[in-house]
């Protein structure tokens, strides 16, 4: 069933696009280099094989031949890193309320590269930003950077989608936000069955970069700050720290630790040596988050092994933690929204094995793992008594999108976070609710992430000639995508910051 539905979905869009079967084959006459598009086929794969079909038929009636190239998730990593690929398929989403998420590929010293993108004023320009005393000067800074990377094209923008979500009754509780963050704790209800499309990569907070990865360490692991679900995405708001404030030269960042905080397991409360463990902890990693504290005092003596702590972590007492940096750095603030910043006890050992049960603060403790099915109790000591926790939540892993729609209905999952592949099933052509599923609790959410073409450019022709780039974003018939296949719940991207991300409501090229 889910081949036919992407097969119907697929001709839908090619027919509103003027191109018909016959046409195709009439008009396709290679006129470009054959262009090969790699995607991860283990990543929202209904999607992707939508996604990826259309756009080689709306390319391949433009002239420009494309091979379509799926590869597992640990190969999809391991060639992007390497750079062996031409143009690849892929999502882009931050964990943080900071533009500089979406500007940090761009950077020609930054860990994670998709389109290994080097450009010495852009370089300039993302460093300006980054560095900025004010936010109007960081806002100018990378609005110029953001015009450049438009105009070169390293990138096509496609799409960012909104997310769509079935309850059953009584689990209207659940909340998330537009970075991908899922919170079960206000949905009062004994269990929880919930589900995830993509596969998890690691348990390890540290490691965390991907969606489905942070699902799950989310439930378990907290850092001192967190962005609030209720009062808007890019609201920051107290978590493990109840409060904090900058030095009037914001080169000192100071953070007061909540009291009564419990570990899962550990014998004493939260302290500020734990925080101080985590972070160094996580720069004695491979994660991917290793930049975070370039901007520390005594950063670089700890990373060449001359001292045995980061200077500028500095814990005056125990509800006390302080960041010391080496200039004014603002930035500093939101990157510590990143999973990469969570806390663990300090005595957790230095190859802990995370899928043997949690050791956070979070509300639900990870009690199994099995690579398919996550299953957590609820934290009767957790901080926020806010809340009742439910007493067993459970997230299974489903990539098959009929068989999740079937569970739900079933009543296997409680709340399904609906694949596109059924959005015929559940959608009417506009995009409103067909009658059977107004039984249920509904919602959508539009997210800030990014879909996205990156290509290689390093490697010719495509990463190379910037008039091959623009043809296939002229090829690319973006409004179809979004209106047919995804039923109006996408919105048309045509810059690398999704449009209405805050102080880049006008960033969007021609």
């Amino acid at each position: 069933m889910r081949h036919r539905l992407c097969l119907l979905l697929l001709l839908t869009v090619m027919a509103a696009s003027g191109c018909s079967r016959s046409t195709r084959r009439a008009a396709f006459v290679a006129t470009a280099p054959e262009l090969a598009i790699m995607y991860n086929a283990e990543e929202q794969p209904s999607e992707k094989q939508a996604v990826m079909q259309i756009i080689q038929a709306q390319l391949r009636h433009k002239g420009i031949p494309v091979r379509l190239d799926p590869v597992s998730n640990t190969l999809y990593n391991e060639r992007l890193a390497n750079g062996d690929f031409q143009c690849t398929l892929n999502l882009w989403y931050i964990d943080y309320n900071d533009p500089e998420g979406y500007l940090t590929d761009f950077y020609s010293k930054a860990g994670y590269r998709t389109a290994k993108y080097d450009n010495p004023s852009y370089d300039r320009l993302y460093l300006a930003g980054l560095r900025a005393p004010t936010d109007d000067e960081k806002l100018r800074a990378f609005r110029q950077a953001v015009d450049l990377v438009n105009n070169e094209l390293p990138w096509i923008p496609l799409y960012s989608n909104q997310e769509l979500y079935l309850f059953r009754p009584g689990y209207d509780g659940y909340t998330s936000n537009a970075y991908q963050y899922y919170d079960y704790r206000g949905i009062a209800q004994h269990t929880i069955h919930a589900a995830s499309d993509t596969e998890v990569e690691t348990l390890d907070p540290a490691l965390v970069y991907d969606v489905g990865s942070k699902h799950l360490v989310t439930q378990s692991y907290e850092g001192l700050i967190a962005l609030d679900n209720s009062a808007g995405a890019g609201t920051i708001v107290p978590a493990l720290a109840s409060s904090w404030e900058w030095s009037p030269t914001q080169d000192q960042l100071t953070f007061h630790l909540r009291e009564g905080v419990q570990f899962h397991h550990a014998t004493h409360p939260l302290e500020s040596e734990d925080v101080r463990a985590s972070f160094e902890r996580m720069l004695k990693t491979t994660s991917p988050y290793g930049y975070m504290f370039d901007y520390v005092q005594g950063i670089d003596d700890f990373k060449r092994g001359k001292a045995p702590h980061v200077s500028g972590f500095r814990t005056p007492d125990p509800r006390t933690f302080v960041i010391v940096l080496k200039q004014p750095f603002p930035t500093m603030l939101p990157w510590l929204l990143a999973p990469a910043a969570y806390v663990l006890p300090r005595e957790t050992p230095a190859k802990y094995d995370f899928s043997r049960g949690s050791v956070g603060t979070g509300p639900f403790e990870l009690t199994s793992w099995d690579g398919a099915v996550a299953t957590f109790k609820g934290n009767a000591r957790y901080w926020d008594k806010t809340f009742s926790l439910a007493n067993e939540l459970s997230i299974r892993v489903m990539k098959d999108p009929n068989t999740a729609l079937a569970a739900f209905r079933g009543g296997e999952i409680d709340i399904l976070n609906v694949p596109l592949a059924v959005f015929p099933e559940i959608l009417f052509g506009d995009g409103r609710l067909k009658p059977t599923y107004r039984q249920y609790g509904y919602r959508e959410l539009k997210l800030l992430n990014l879909k996205f073409l990156a290509f290689n450019m390093q490697r010719a022709p495509w990463g190379t000639t910037l008039d091959l780039r623009r043809r296939v974003l002229a090829a690319i018939d973006r409004e179809g995508i979004a209106r047919l296949l995804f039923r109006n719940k996408a919105t048309v991207e045509k810059s690398i910051m999704p449009a209405g991300f805050p102080g880049f409501e006008q960033a969007q090229a021609p």
